[in-house]
């Protein structure tokens, strides 16, 4: 049995969620949640346990306890504390963040209203980039992470400068540096061609236009108002969360 309890607080944000897992060997992956919670946690925890489970060998993962806070726990921390619960179960790999449609969709409902106060970009060698960190008032930050045609999202802070890699504010001509202190109005996911399994992309609409982001091909996409026409076959915007009365 292992428990894990998410809690980071800073002078704007606070999350917290803390997940109790049981992992057994078994033929087959399965999850099973039977910890009372609401439907959402509930789904969160079942994704969050898959996801740690995806390149790991079968196992049975029984969700047996979750805490959660009215005020603290927002969205993905569920997700993460179950992630991170079952990763020490295994001694497997890292966090990595969530794409799920229905997450991502309900991270931006809690976004819609808030200003970006700036964003943090992180380049290989002057590339990129291919990591980002949108710092959003009354938020955490979240990082927005390219994996094959998959958009994970985390919320984390930036990771500092190591090797040759750099990371820091980012400054015009970058594309992202041109909506900092704009208000998020609306958003919308992209799904992908593995249709309504993974986000690929994102269309952020602020006060003063949209900003589309997203990952193909492990290639970072970055345009703003509309996304490039020759990805047109590779990408489907869905209805933006406040529809079409903004």
């Amino acid at each position: 049995m292992v428990t894990y309890r998410l809690l980071r607080q800073t002078s704007r944000s606070c999350r917290f969620a803390k997940v109790t897992v049981e992992v057994a060997p078994a033929s087959e992956t399965e999850v099973d949640v039977t910890a009372t919670v609401d439907e959402d946690r509930r789904r969160e925890a079942v994704l969050g346990a898959r996801w740690a489970l995806r390149d790991a060998a079968p196992a049975k993962v029984t969700v047996t306890d979750v805490v959660t806070t009215e005020i603290d726990t927002g969205t993905g921390d569920v997700y993460e504390a179950t992630a991170r619960a079952v990763w020490e179960a295994l001694s497997a790999v890292p966090y990595v963040g969530f794409s799920d449609p229905l997450m991502v969709t309900a991270w931006l409902g809690d976004m819609v209203g808030q200003r970006l106060l700036d964003v943090t970009g992180a380049r290989y060698r002057g590339e990129g980039p291919p990591h980002a960190w949108l710092h959003f008032e009354h938020a955490v930050a979240v990082g927005l992470h390219g994996r094959g045609d998959t958009l994970l999202l985390a919320k984390e802070y930036p990771y500092p400068a190591y090797d040759e890699t750099r990371a820091g504010p980012a400054s015009r001509p970058d594309v992202l540096a041109g909506f900092v202190g704009g208000r998020l109005v609306d958003g919308a996911i992209i799904l992908g061609h593995e249709g309504e399994a993974v986000c690929a992309g994102l269309v952020l609409r602020f006060d003063r236009g949209d900003l589309v982001i997203g990952s193909l091909g492990d290639e970072w996409v970055l345009a703003v108002d509309t996304a490039p026409e020759a990805l047109s076959p590779h990408w489907t915007t869905q209805p933006f969360v406040r529809g079409p009365g903004g």
